[in-house]
């Protein structure tokens, strides 16, 4: 018996467990962070603010959220950062300047954002900087004029952004490159890179209208991340789409439309709603506790250890 229980606490210490989305909605009035189940159960504000919050994104093991706030009573977002069930909230930047879409490095010890701080009085510069997660040692990366919306690839050797197009850069400011597909008479909104790092996911958004504007997902050269060797567009439903990610698997694109946050199955194309208010919900950004290899590799470890003992008695 023993060992029965012992073999049912390994089976569910490694099996797969429903991933989590963060979003931000303005269904209660103003923009505020939520969090739901994979599924869009369990939906569940974590912030309380008069003011806006915004731009969710969590850290690498799961334990927190960065997230861009106006919360200070100044007409410029600052970034924040609070634990997943919404506690601990504290502020990481104290500037003049605007400080937003915060996103972490994969080893959870930097986390980039963009700035104006640099920007000359009256002179519309916004730049990619990154920083320590405590809001120290921040350095500028980009230097291109209007770069938006960071994304830390996965081996974080590169930081894709938007800045007309989509490009990436590596975190100490050099070799910058093109991602994206141009097109002069399109907007590129950075969505970021596959689990994988081998492909990219960006929104080419033509007039802003919805029989124009499509996820592509760019495919990189196994060679290196510095060529792109396809770019697909992705035949979603018809609907004003923005806010595109990946899922934590990689299988499927989350997105925004028509208010809502749906996913995109990418092989059997199903679109799935995972929201339904009359307010916008947007930005989503998942999470799973059972990607985590470190935290599983551990886990088995211990298990099985304790299934060798059982079995050797």
């Amino acid at each position: 018996m023993r060992i029965v229980m012992l073999v049912v606490c390994l089976w569910a210490a490694t099996s797969t467990l429903h991933a989590k989305i963060a979003f931000y909605s303005k269904r209660d009035g103003n923009a505020e962070i939520y969090t739901m189940n994979s599924d869009g159960s369990n939906q569940t504000r974590l912030t309380f603010n008069e003011t806006s919050d915004s731009a969710p994104v969590w850290s690498p093991n799961g334990r927190q959220i960065a997230f861009h706030s106006y919360r200070d009573g100044e007409q410029k977002p600052e970034i924040y950062v609070m634990d997943t069930d919404g506690s601990n909230q504290r502020r990481l930047t104290h500037h003049p300047g605007i400080d937003g879409y915060a996103y972490w490095s994969p080893d959870g010890a930097q986390i980039a954002f963009n700035s104006t701080r640099d920007a000359k009085e009256g002179e519309r510069k916004l730049e990619i900087y990154v920083m320590d997660t405590d809001g120290t040692n921040v350095k500028q990366v980009t230097d291109v004029g209007f770069a938006s919306r960071p994304r830390w690839s996965p081996d974080g050797e590169w930081i894709l952004f938007e800045a007309g197009q989509i490009y990436a850069i590596r975190p100490d400011g050099t070799g910058l490159w093109q991602v994206s597909n141009p097109r002069i008479d399109a907007r590129m909104i950075a969505g970021g890179w596959s689990p994988d790092g081998r492909q990219v996911l960006y929104t080419e958004a033509v007039n802003l209208n919805a029989d124009t504007s499509f996820p592509v997902i760019a495919t990189l050269s196994p060679k290196g991340h510095q060529e792109v060797i396809h770019w697909k567009h992705i035949k979603v439903p018809r609907m004003f789409f923005h806010s595109a990610a990946f899922s934590a698997d990689g299988k499927s694109i989350l997105f925004s439309g028509k208010q809502n946050i749906y996913r995109f199955e990418l092989i059997g194309h199903q679109l799935i709603q995972l929201t339904n208010n009359p307010a916008d919900d947007t930005m989503p950004q998942e999470w799973d506790s059972s990607l985590s290899v470190p935290r599983q590799q551990s886990l088995l470890t211990l298990y099985w250890g304790r299934v060798k003992a059982a079995l050797e008695q």
